[in-house]
């Protein structure tokens, strides 16, 4: 530095005992001094408007300050003026009103360093790898420089204490000085130095320690890798959370003007998701969110990471009630959910303002790379500030970056599920989310009674004798039917199936029913002497005899027939003589069961042996489809040409949040006249 001002013909002044060098400007106005007493202003510069008078600003770096930023600081003070001009009055350095300490930390947020606000009047910035602050402090004392200068840089980790070298600047330091070290501090360039006479912990934040041997690579703290695996984790745990990151309403706003890609191909006007009908749209967007929550097994792809998805697929569910609407009437395919799926993750990470309220928790999570025999394990929160949050701010870019590619994550070859499927057979595919309502329309297309109470429905057939029950709980919707001789008034047989029952089993049931009282009724008065089962050993289930039963079973023994046949059993009205199962039927499983007695029609018992061995699927939700059934089970993506929704904005249903009156797979089953609750039964004819 002292070389650099010297050429410029300032003079130089040596105070052998205390070790100092005193640099003048030729006029005496500046003053540059090393090996003063305070460490912290090892180098100062001082400069006067008078010779030798009081400073009007002062510079001060500490001893370990590079060599290259003073020098800059130095040179930006030689001014090439005739002789006879160097004056305080017209040297740029000490003219007043020049000093801008916004501009030096707006020049410094320009280079990337963050701005850590103002608090308490002091403007603080960070430099992007945190081993570097600059603060600004109005309102400083113009000659106060080791106390509370206006403009300091401290250089080295915050957590360290005291810095590895500073730089320190009075109020009145002209703009030529302060952008001169700016300019040197940003300079991306690096600086020649000599390992061995480097500090160590320098040395450490290059990557390298000195040794007897020379300078040796150290293992760096964390990979890439860690990074991306990090940032991965970071997005799984966002994604599995979409049912409470996201409220189905908020959902709906997101996608409302979205088209479906299913209607983009035709010749017409393309349909978007708030054109449906409410209920429509609530179904959506409850699979939607199902199939974000699902992409948080695999979302590790969406960053290069080529492991296999983890987890169970529909592990977790969006909650609330499903509304039943008929999978003919749907509006939306499997594709245009996928759609719907990347638009809303994509949504959740851009929404996510503060990145660390989903990494936080990284910093308790082991560093992959650093786990085997020879490393002991190593956390992320073992290494300081310094290292982690260069770390995190990775991680962060990675984790936002992955917003413009969310919707890959349900692109073709993704590991995506399916939320609308063709599943078979059907007595393991669950109730089905039209279970309250689609068992029901047989009935009422023959015209039967419909007596609404509290608990469910009740339905009644027009010769009277026969009484179907409908019973609406949380755990589902059971039905009971039962015929009554309407001269004695005793019960010839009865049909129960429980909540858990395939909807379409139950449907065949009362479809049977239906068809054969209107057609033939006589033959729903006597029971089935022989016969009924045909179906059974033409589908290939193997019959059985146990004392006292006989037991048809299904191939894979998932389903079974079983009658009662123990003549002390019959003599005593063993209740029930049929049982039909299929599932898992172990506690807490997803098995069901109907029940007949022993009187029970051959049309009934012919209905249920022909939908328990129907090869055709039925559609489903996939997220109903009981998890434990489905390694026994052929499904497959539901296709189909979705039906076209109302075009007319004036009369379309717009969205709207759905109230009592809506079907729902564990609520009130739909009517075509609006239900009311009712405090005894009434009767009414649809």
């Amino acid at each position: 530095m002292a070389r650099a001002v010297l050429a410029y013909d300032w003079r130089q002044d040596y105070n052998s005992e205390l070790g100092q060098t005193f640099v003048s400007s030729p006029d005496h106005r500046f003053r540059i001094g090393t090996g003063q007493l305070d460490p912290g202003a090892w180098w100062r510069i001082t400069a006067a408007r008078e010779p030798l008078g009081p400073p009007q600003w002062m510079a001060g770096f500490s001893k370990d300050t590079p060599e290259e930023f003073v020098t800059a600081v130095t040179e930006s003070l030689h001014v090439p003026l005739p002789q006879t001009d160097w004056t305080g009055e017209a040297h740029p350095a000490l003219k007043e009103g020049t000093f801008d300490g916004d501009a030096v930390l707006d020049a410094l947020v320009a280079a990337g360093w963050r701005d850590l606000g103002e608090p308490h009047g002091v403007w603080r910035v960070e430099s992007p790898d945190y081993l570097a602050r600059a603060e600004l402090r109005r309102g400083a004392n113009h000659l106060d420089l080791m106390g509370n200068c206006a403009l300091a840089v401290y250089v080295g980790p915050e957590e360290a204490g005291d810095p590895y070298w500073q730089a320190l600047f009075t109020a009145d330091t002209p703009a030529m000085v302060t952008d001169a070290f700016v300019g040197a501090l940003v300079d991306p360039a690096p600086l020649r130095r000599d390992g061995e006479w480097m500090d160590e912990r320098l040395l450490a934040h290059l990557g390298y320690t000195l040794t007897e041997d020379g300078l040796v690579p150290v293992t760096p703290a964390h990979t890439d890798e860690d990074l991306t695996r990090a940032a991965a984790q970071s997005l799984s745990t966002l994604l599995a959370a979409a049912d409470g990151h996201l409220t189905i309403e908020e959902v709906l706003d997101e996608l409302e003007d979205q088209p479906l890609p299913s209607t983009e191909a035709g010749p017409g006007p393309h349909t978007t998701w708030g054109q449906l009908l409410p209920e429509q749209q609530q179904l959506a967007a409850m699979l939607t969110l199902d199939l974000v929550t699902d992409s948080a097994r695999y979302s590790h792809r969406l960053l290069g990471l080529e492991d296999d998805a983890t987890g169970m697929v529909w592990e977790d569910l969006t909650r609330g009630s499903v509304p039943a609407v008929p999978f003919e009437d749907l509006h939306f395919t499997n594709e245009d959910l996928y759609a719907a799926a990347g638009t809303i993750a994509a949504h959740m990470i851009a929404t996510t303002d503060d990145p660390s309220g989903i990494l936080e928790g990284f910093h308790g999570e082991p560093i992959a790379s650093r786990a085997n025999e020879d490393t002991p394990q190593r956390f992320w929160d073992e290494h300081p500030d310094h290292v982690t949050q260069p770390a995190y701010d990775d991680i962060c870019r990675r984790f936002t970056a992955a917003h413009d590619v969310a919707g890959d994550l349900f692109a073709p070859g993704m590991p995506r599920p399916p939320a609308l499927v063709a599943a078979a057979p059907a007595y393991l595919a669950g109730p089905g989310h039209t279970a309250a309502s689609a068992p029901a329309a047989p009935l009422r297309a023959a015209r039967w009674t419909l007596v609404e109470v509290p608990s469910g429905d009740i339905y009644l057939s027009p010769c009277g004798r026969i009484r179907t029950t409908a019973l609406h709980s949380a755990a589902g919707t059971s039905w009971s039917t039962v015929y009554t001789d309407r001269s004695t008034g005793d019960q010839l047989w009865h049909v129960t199936a429980d909540a858990r029952t395939p909807a379409e089993i139950t449907t065949a049931v009362h479809t049977a029913l239906a068809a054969t009282r209107a057609t033939t009724p006589a033959d729903l008065r006597y029971p089935a002497l022989s016969g009924g089962l045909e179906p059974l050993a033409e589908g290939g289930w193997f019959m059985d005899t146990v004392p006292g039963h006989i037991i048809w079973t299904a191939p894979g023994e998932m389903a079974s027939v079983s009658r009662t046949t123990s003549a002390s059993a019959l003599a005593e009205g063993a209740d029930p003589h049929w049982v039909i199962s299929g599932g898992d039927l172990q506690p807490g499983g997803h098995g069901w069961y109907i029940n007949m007695g022993e009187r029970v029609p051959r049309p009934l018992l012919t209905a249920v042996a022909s939908a328990l061995t129907s090869a055709e699927p039925v559609a489903r939700l996939a997220r109903q489809i009981p998890p434990e059934h489905r390694v026994y089970m052929d499904i497959v993506p539901l296709e189909w040409l979705a039906a076209a929704p109302t075009r007319d904005r004036a009369t379309a249903a717009r969205r709207r949040p759905l109230d009592n009156k809506t079907a729902t797979a564990n609520g009130n089953p739909p009517a075509e006249a609006s239900r009311t609750q009712l405090p005894a039964p009434r009767q009414r004819t649809p």
